[in-house]
C-alpha cells in the first residue's frame, strides 16, 4: 500500500462508526413535567402531571388527541391495526418543558461538525403532541418521551442498511435520577417507526431542528477525535506533490439524502448553484468532511455527476454538473448524438476517464464511492420511430478542489 492509498484509507475511515441518533436521559424539574390542554366543550384547559398521572387521566388526554395518520410508502396513512395513537396541535396545549437545556445536550452530537466561523445553531420547534414530523427543510427530530408508565413503544430506526432501536421505557424505567425525561434526536433521512405500546401510555413531544445563525460571539468547539484523524490525512495527501498535481476534485459519496431541486423547475446558470443550499445542510460525516476541508483551506461544493446511464442506450460520458441539468428544450434525433453531447459538455466539466485523456476536463479521485442516495433525472424528447421522452441520470456528492501542487494551501 502506498501512503497515497494509506491516506485515503484513513479519509475512508474516519467516520465509518458515526450513528445517525443520539438518546439517553434529561432530568428535570418536576414542574417540567405538567402539561396544560384543551377539551372540546370545555371553558378552562385541563392539567395533567405527566410524573404521576393516574390511568383516567392518561385516557382522558388520549381522548382529547385526534387519531394520527402515519408516514408508509410516501403517503399519510391512518389505519389502527397497524398503529393506533392520538396527536395534538401545538395550539391546542401548552408544555412547562423548556427544551433549550437538552438542545445544549444533542447539539455536539447533531451538529458536531459546524465550524465557529459558520456561526451556526440548532433551533427546535415544537411540532405536535404525540406524531412523527415529516418535513424536506428540517435536518432532524427530536422526540421527548414524558416518564409516563408503558411497556413496548421503542422507536425503531433504520439508515444505510444499518438498524437500532431507542427503548424510551427501559431507559425510564433504570433511570437512577428523577424526575427525567428520556429523548431520541436523529437525522431527518433516518427511517423510524414507533413499536407497539404493550402496555400503559406513550407521552412525547416532537420538535423539528433547523439549522439558524448564530451571529457574533460563536464559541470554538472541541474537534473529536475522527475529525483530527481525517484532517492530518488531509493534509499529508496535499503535502504530497504527486496526488493531483494538475489539480482536481476529492469525491465522497454522501451518507445522508438530502431534499434536491427538479429539473422541471427554471435554471439559470448565470445564478449560484441551487445546490448550494444543500451544502449548507449537510449532517452527519457529510458535514464533518466539508467542516475539515474548509479549515484546511480547500473549498467544497456539491455537485451531479451525470453518467452513461440513460436507459434508451445514448452514451453519455460522465459529466459534473453544479445543478440539475435542464434538457426539456432538447430535441435528438437519430445521429445527432455528437451535437447532444457537445451541448451537454457545455452544461459542466467533462470528468476524466484516465490520465491519459485529452478530452477530459476534471479529475476526480474518489474517496467514498458514488452512490444512488441522492439521485436526480433530466428529461428530454428522442426521435425514434416515434418520439419518446428519454433520461440521463445523475447522483449528488459532496466534492473537494484541490489546487495544482505548488498553488494555493499547497504551496
Amino acid at each position: 500500500m502506498t501512503s497515497i492509498d494509506a491516506h485515503f484509507k484513513t479519509l475512508r475511515e474516519s467516520f465509518e462508526t458515526r450513528i445517525p441518533y443520539t438518546g439517553g436521559l434529561h432530568t428535570v424539574k418536576p414542574e417540567d413535567l405538567v402539561l396544560y390542554y384543551d377539551v372540546e366543550g370545555e371553558e378552562h384547559p385541563c392539567r395533567i402531571d405527566l410524573s404521576s398521572a393516574r390511568e383516567a387521566e392518561l385516557v382522558a388526554l388520549t381522548a382529547a388527541c385526534q387519531k394520527a395518520s402515519f408516514g408508509l410508502g410516501g403517503k399519510d396513512v391512518l389505519d389502527e391495526s397497524y398503529r393506533k395513537a392520538g396527536k395534538m396541535d401545538t395550539t391546542s396545549f401548552a408544555a412547562r418543558f423548556d427544551v433549550s437545556g437538552l438542545l445544549e445536550i444533542i447539539s455536539p452530537e447533531i451538529l458536531g461538525a459546524q465550524d465557529a466561523k459558520e456561526s451556526q445553531y440548532l433551533r427546535a420547534e415544537l411540532y405536535k403532541l404525540n406524531d412523527t414530523p415529516r418535513n424536506e427543510d428540517m435536518i432532524g427530530s427530536l422526540v421527548v418521551i414524558y416518564p409516563t408508565a408503558h411497556e413496548g413503544g421503542g422507536l425503531a430506526l433504520e439508515h444505510g442498511g444499518k438498524n437500532w432501536v431507542f427503548d424510551s421505557a427501559a431507559e425510564i424505567s433504570a433511570a437512577e435520577e428523577t424526575p427525567a425525561l428520556a429523548y431520541v434526536a436523529f437525522y431527518s433521512d433516518v427511517t423510524h417507526a414507533v413499536e407497539t405500546v404493550s402496555t400503559g401510555h406513550r407521552v412525547t413531544l416532537t420538535y423539528n431542528l433547523f439549522l439558524a445563525d448564530r451571529g457574533a460571539g460563536a464559541v470554538q468547539r472541541h474537534v473529536p477525535g475522527p475529525e483530527q484523524a481525517f484532517e492530518r490525512a488531509l493534509r499529508a495527501l496535499l503535502a504530497d506533490s504527486s496526488f493531483l498535481p494538475d489539480d482536481g476534485l476529492l469525491g465522497f459519496g454522501l451518507e445522508h439524502q438530502y431534499p434536491l431541486p427538479s429539473s422541471s423547475q427554471s435554471v439559470s446558470y448565470s445564478v449560484p448553484s441551487r445546490l448550494s443550499r444543500v451544502l449548507r445542510l449537510l449532517k452527519g460525516s457529510d458535514a464533518h468532511i466539508r467542516a475539515v476541508s474548509e479549515r484546511v483551506g480547500l473549498e467544497t461544493t456539491v455537485m451531479i455527476l451525470y453518467d452513461d446511464s440513460s436507459k434508451y442506450g445514448l452514451r453519455v460520458r460522465d459529466l459534473l454538473a453544479d445543478d440539475v441539468l435542464d434538457l426539456e428544450h432538447i430535441r435528438l434525433e437519430q445521429g445527432d448524438e455528437e451535437d447532444f453531447q457537445r451541448e451537454l459538455s457545455q452544461m459542466g466539466w467533462v470528468v476524466k476517464e484516465a490520465e491519459e485523456d485529452e478530452e477530459g476536463e476534471i479529475e476526480v479521485d474518489w474517496v467514498i464511492p458514488l452512490n444512488a442516495l441522492n439521485r436526480v433525472s433530466s428529461s428530454f424528447i428522442a426521435y425514434g420511430n416515434e418520439a419518446t421522452v428519454a433520461y440521463v441520470y445523475g447522483n449528488a456528492a459532496l466534492f473537494v478542489k484541490v489546487p495544482a501542487a505548488g498553488k494555493g494551501v499547497r504551496a
